[in-house]
């Protein structure tokens, strides 16, 4: 089950995005098979644990996760806790996969940088096409799917820029180049898309960055917040989660700027030990702890934006303020600077009715009765004052 609380080691939470409810996915029941006679055969299934993932991504209620400790694809299923073997690696590719996509489909493409390819496979598991370049394509280390522009992007770590492709696997273009200015990569780790783009981070150089769809530098993050990016995922807001092999954590970010470490090295839940793969999908961050040996699932909570730009509002008046501001009564702390006091005004105002007031009573009283006054009293007005004679 999730639980309710922040995850472990959650900084600036309370104000800003935080994660919640960790939830360890360390294996799962062997799918069941069927007999000769179409019976389920339940009794007696054993649980199957993963030896080291190193890829996840995530559809609805099914998880699939490379494991290259077992050399196996897995399908998990979140609501039966069953596991099934999609595809038995050894047999299709000829090293350890550096990374995974899966379509809404549930077809999927593996990086296999020993072959120097990209292979696409159907749901089944069935080879479909394999995507190659023989001049460009040395080393591919990550893949993406733009659906805005309907493209497949490879980040190919020999010459560190993203290589953009058709679906049938026609190449098209490139994106970025090799150094450590605005716009280019050094040692690209981990590719994604996004609403602003393409998201590319890097071990030296700018880590991580923005690029446009037509090739142009976006954005880069700030840059002494992560030290070794190892994965990336963005949600439909545009918030990126990152994660740092140097410290265990989950770095999150909101419009390029920091906000919060999420978790750390350790075994128990929340806790990590290499996270090699991130994947978002239905308020959900799937999260490869690789040598735990284990997925952990994180409920996303966002602030609304109006909440964020009050905030700033008020800071921005905070600072604005003299430095003296909070000395003084807290009454007097929302009036605008320039207005001044009304207290003497007031104050004569509430003379003025109160003799009017003992007057109004002597006027009732026979005893003490005098003429009416041929002119009406004056009152002196005050701000917002609504009385009238």
């Amino acid at each position: 089950m999730l639980s309710k609380g922040p995850a472990a080691g959650a900084t600036n939470a309370a104000m800003q995005q935080s994660l919640f409810g960790w939830r360890d996915i360390a294996g799962g029941l062997e799918s069941k098979w069927t007999d000769n006679a179409g019976l389920s055969a339940i009794a007696g299934r054993r649980y199957v644990r993963f030896v080291r993932p190193v890829q996840v991504a995530a559809r609805g209620n099914f998880i699939f996760v490379v494991d290259a400790g077992a050399e196996l694809l897995y399908r998990y299923d979140l609501g039966s806790n069953e596991l099934k073997v999609l595809l038995d690696l050894k047999r299709h590719t000829a090293g350890e996969v550096t990374d995974l996509y899966v379509y809404p489909d549930h077809s999927f493409l593996l990086v296999d940088p020993d072959s120097a390819s990209v292979l696409h496979f159907n749901r089944h598991g069935d080879k479909i096409r394999v995507f190659q370049d023989s001049l460009n394509l040395i080393r591919p280390v990550a893949v993406t799917y733009d659906e805005e522009m309907g493209r497949v992007l490879i980040a190919d770590g020999s010459s560190d820029d993203v290589l953009v492709f058709s679906t049938t696997a026609q190449l098209q273009g490139v994106i970025g180049t090799r150094g450590i200015k605005e716009g280019q990569f050094l040692n690209i780790t981990a590719i994604t898309s996004g609403a602003d783009g393409i998201y590319v981070t890097a071990r030296l150089g700018h880590r991580l960055q923005i690029m446009g769809r037509d090739g142009s530098h976006v954005k880069s993050f700030q840059s002494d917040a992560v030290v070794f990016p190892l994965a990336v995922a963005v949600d439909r807001s545009g918030n990126t989660f990152v994660s740092d092999y140097l410290d265990n954590s989950i770095k999150v970010f909101q419009d390029g700027l920091f906000l919060e470490s999420i978790a750390g090295s350790g075994v128990s839940p929340g806790r990590f030990k290499r996270i090699s793969d991130l994947w978002y999908d239905e308020g959900f961050l799937y999260a490869v702890d690789s040598l735990n040996g284990r997925i952990q699932v994180l409920r996303v909570e966002v602030i609304e934006p109006e909440t964020a730009v009050f905030l700033e509002e008020v800071m921005e008046l905070e600072r604005a303020a003299p430095a003296d501001i909070h000395e003084q009564p807290a009454a007097t702390e929302t009036l605008p600077l320039e207005v001044p006091r009304a207290e003497p005004e007031l104050e004569a105002a509430q003379s003025e009715l109160e003799k009017l007031q003992e007057e109004l009573e002597a006027a009732e009283d026979p005893r003490t009765a005098k003429p009416l006054l041929a002119e009406p009293a004056q009152v002196i007005d005050s701000p917002g004052s609504d009385f009238q004679e």
